[in-house]
């Protein structure tokens, strides 16, 4: 009985060893997940984030091409607008078009004349918009200088993902970086996707890319090819483009020529295409934020385990944001973003992450 209760008492206490054993291995373990080993990682949204792009882009770039043809009556406020891309087709066109289907269409235009009316408003809005990038004339967001002065001031690794609500050649990214200057300019990077979205996709489209599916009697395959083949000209197309405006400027912008490529090749955000613009910072997911004005970079950033912040340029947008850990009423004190906050939050959204993984351990 008493080598049994002896036997006993040491099988117990080894069964304590092993526990506390595994206990401290969990600690550290959680410790290590939730420290930052190295600089912080930022992807930041262009279009929405660095500037108003529809706000402050497109809309400006309507009311002017309406007072060119003499509508001065016609001058679209933000929430006017924003209510237009919705009631659109999600082309430029389909915005003039919803706006005269509610205000009624000019007298002396006749109903076969509005498809090429529409083509005109728009085809000025794009050239307008064009020379206002060129001139520096699409703002910054307030206060997101500040954010990014912060950030930089600590180390932290800055991507910029342009072209998500715009096309390449509307040049909204050139006018963002000539406005943040080359002392800022030089330390981000820059991340083309070459494609656009909402109101800016339309704007890519143009006779030299219309009926090019392929060579007569071409099968799906061959047409598919040929696709394909053009999204790579306009990838490397628009590579040049931004590595010239980098050579002629002086500002150093760092554009990775491997993103370009992943960007094109995905076609779209992917969580993948987020690893890899982590991967060039050297930052982990989980030491990344991404800081948008749309729900579509945060989604793929959430996907890819980054803490995702959202920054709507307007109150009409802000019901959109299912992907967003938190939002903000733009940046600076009080209920705006600060590099303080997104440290704070970046540090819990860390916490959590170790969490769950020691949970998984356990299990």
């Amino acid at each position: 009985m008493q080598r049994r209760s002896c036997g006993s008492a040491g099988g117990g206490g080894a069964a304590a060893a092993r526990a506390r054993q595994r206990a401290a291995l969990l600690r550290a373990a959680a410790a290590e997940g939730s420290s930052s080993s190295g600089p912080l990682g930022i992807i930041i949204e262009c279009d929405g984030a660095l500037v108003d792009a529809h706000g402050e882009g497109h809309r400006v770039a309507f009311n002017r091409a309406f007072a060119e043809i003499g509508h001065d009556c016609t001058n679209w406020t933000p929430a006017v607008f924003y209510d237009l891309m919705r009631l659109g087709d999600g082309t430029g066109e389909g915005v003039i078009a919803a706006y005269y289907g509610i205000r009624g269409w000019p007298m002396m235009l006749a109903s076969s004349e509005r498809g090429a009316f529409l083509k005109k408003v728009h085809s000025m809005k794009v050239r307008i918009l064009r020379e206002m990038a060129a001139k520096g004339e699409v703002p910054l967001r307030q206060g997101v200088t500040q954010f990014i002065d912060d950030a930089l001031a600590e180390g932290a690794q800055v991507a910029v993902v342009a072209a998500t609500a715009s096309v390449p050649e509307d040049g909204l990214i050139s006018s963002a970086m000539f406005n943040l200057g080359p002392n800022r300019a030089f330390k981000m990077r820059v991340v083309g996707m070459g494609v656009g979205s909402g109101e800016g996709e339309e704007e890519g489209t143009s006779s030299e890319s219309e009926g090019q599916e392929g060579p007569a009697g071409a099968t799906f395959e061959q047409q598919v090819a040929a696709a394909q083949a053009r999204k790579k000209a306009e990838a490397a197309k628009e590579f040049v483009r931004v590595y010239n405006l980098q050579k002629a400027s002086g500002m150093g912008m760092a554009v990775d020529p491997k993103i370009m490529t992943a960007a094109e090749r995905a076609g779209k955000l992917t969580p993948q295409l987020m690893g890899a613009i982590a991967a060039t910072l050297d930052t982990p997911a989980g030491q990344t934020m991404v800081v948008a004005g749309g729900n579509t970079l945060m989604e793929a950033g959430k996907s890819a385990g980054m803490l995702t912040l959202g920054v709507p340029p307007s109150v009409a947008q802000r019901g959109g944001f299912s992907a967003a850990d938190a939002i903000f009423d733009g940046y600076g004190p009080g209920g705006g973003l600060t590099w303080h906050k997104a440290k704070l939050m970046l540090q819990k959204h860390q916490d959590r992450q170790a969490a769950v993984q020691q949970q998984g351990r356990q299990s």
